[in-house]
């Protein structure tokens, strides 16, 4: 089920399979619920906030709601891999944080123990009885805690693509830091050491998408927030977030998120 820029879900979701190269290319993304993307076996790169990672069996991507991220899937890639989207109220930990986003590995003394609990989630997804629901919220706040108890969130950011991608990390990071600029491909090239040429069809190929496109997706995503948690009027929230067209801005957003900013806004007021 297609859960890109939906705010809620209904109740706790898990999905089972495998992708590689022949699956849809996925678009960056955020959403309003928390998201857990676990690889059992296999690898493949992903995408979250600024950085790009390998993903090895055993490892895992924990998303906070309005995390920009995305799976991607190289060319021999192939994971066998588990999805689980829940909101806050699905499930009863005060330590879980809401800008909780991190990578890591479930250490491989407590994988068996992890997987397991995936597994009775994906058999009581099937609806056994009445008590399934609640069974799913249990597995689910047991593994979590297991990961929090076991300081997965504490480790070490892994090993990037290879080391000869460190460029395009560079540039990523550059952008995050520099995305209100009027940035352009020869300028964020130059970070990266490499020809604007070569620079934009390696970073399409590593990021799954050009230069351009993450570029705003990244203004999009702060501009996003902005209109939730500010009162400034959409015209400064384009130009603070590096849209030098407001038109431009109120275009690209409605096609990224199905709503003008005006009716986004007042929607979630």
């Amino acid at each position: 089920m297609p859960t890109f820029g939906r705010k809620k879900i209904e109740k706790i979701i898990i999905e089972h399979g495998k992708r590689g190269y022949d699956s849809p290319i996925q678009k960056d993304h955020s959403h309003g619920f928390f998201e857990i993307f676990y690889v059992k076996s296999g690898e493949c790169s992903y995408l979250l906030k600024d950085t790009v990672y390998r993903l090895h069996a055993g490892d895992l991507v924990f998303i906070s709601p309005g995390e920009l991220h995305h799976a991607i899937y190289n060319e021999g890639d192939s994971v066998e891999c588990a999805f689980i989207y829940f909101n806050r109220e699905h499930i009863h930990i005060n330590e879980l944080k809401e800008d909780a986003s991190f990578m890591g590995s479930v250490p491989t003394v407590y994988r068996e123990e992890f997987q397991k609990l995936l597994s009775q989630m994906l058999t009581e997804y099937s609806g056994i009885d009445e008590y399934s629901k609640s069974f799913i919220s249990c597995y689910l706040s047991e593994a979590l805690l297991l990961l929090m108890r076991h300081s997965v969130l504490n480790e070490e950011d892994p090993a990037l693509i290879n080391s000869t991608d460190a460029d395009i990390l560079l540039s990523t990071k550059y952008i995050y830091k520099n995305f209100k600029k009027p940035l352009t491909l020869d300028e964020v090239a130059s970070v990266a050491s490499l020809s604007p040429t070569y620079f934009s069809k390696k970073f399409k190929a590593t990021v799954g998408m050009g230069f351009k496109e993450y570029l705003n997706f990244v203004r999009l995503k702060h501009a996003q927030a902005a209109l939730l948690t500010t009162d400034s009027s959409i015209t400064d929230i384009a130009l603070e977030y590096g849209f030098n067209d407001s038109n431009y801005f109120k275009d690209l957003f409605k096609k990224v998120y199905g709503k003008s900013p005006r009716e986004f806004r007042k929607s979630n007021q």
